[in-house]
């Protein structure tokens, strides 16, 4: 008797949950609402069309939103540490000057730390074996590359490159 008892309390909690396949894409409709992507300002919002990014990617992840953009992208390959900038920083210089483009198409540029193990792992997929280097980017395939002499290198020698972008 009291074995019987005890059996009816301790059975198990009988809720079923039923299955439905359109409450199942519900909630992939829900989850895809509240989690928006967010794109970055349209350029004609700032001063130029040229979109600078100015922070520096150190590992592959970072460039994933940057390779979104429909514009032309430059994937600038440069160091960060003071010995080695002396070079980078100049042809950065170039590159962040508006007045060095020469098309009326934006362009925009992203520098890479290529001291980093993101940045090496970057220098891999696009095959870039010299720094500094430039990789054009058009729809997210590469579609030029600009290795500067760093013994002779002049503006001018970025600006004809630049009017091939």
């Amino acid at each position: 008797m009291f074995s019987r008892q005890l059996a009816r309390t301790i059975q198990r909690n009988k809720q079923i949950r039923q299955f439905s396949l359109t409450n199942w894409f519900k909630s992939w409709k829900d989850a895809a609402q509240s989690q928006r992507l967010i794109y970055p300002p349209p350029s004609s919002e700032f001063t130029t069309q040229n979109r600078i990014i100015d922070t520096y990617v150190s590992s592959k992840q970072e460039i994933y939103p940057y390779l979104a953009v429909k514009p032309t992208l430059l994937l600038n390959f440069t160091y960060a540490n003071q010995e080695n900038n002396k070079f980078t920083k100049t042809l950065f210089d170039v590159l962040s000057d508006k007045s060095k483009y020469p098309n009326s198409q934006p362009v925009y540029l992203v520098n890479i730390l290529a001291d980093t193990e993101g940045g090496r792992e970057l220098m891999l997929d696009y095959v870039v074996n010299s720094i500094p280097s430039i990789v054009v980017l058009q729809h997210q395939l590469p579609t030029g590359r600009y290795v500067p002499d760093i013994r002779n290198f002049t503006e001018q020698d970025i600006i004809e490159w630049l009017k091939t972008v």
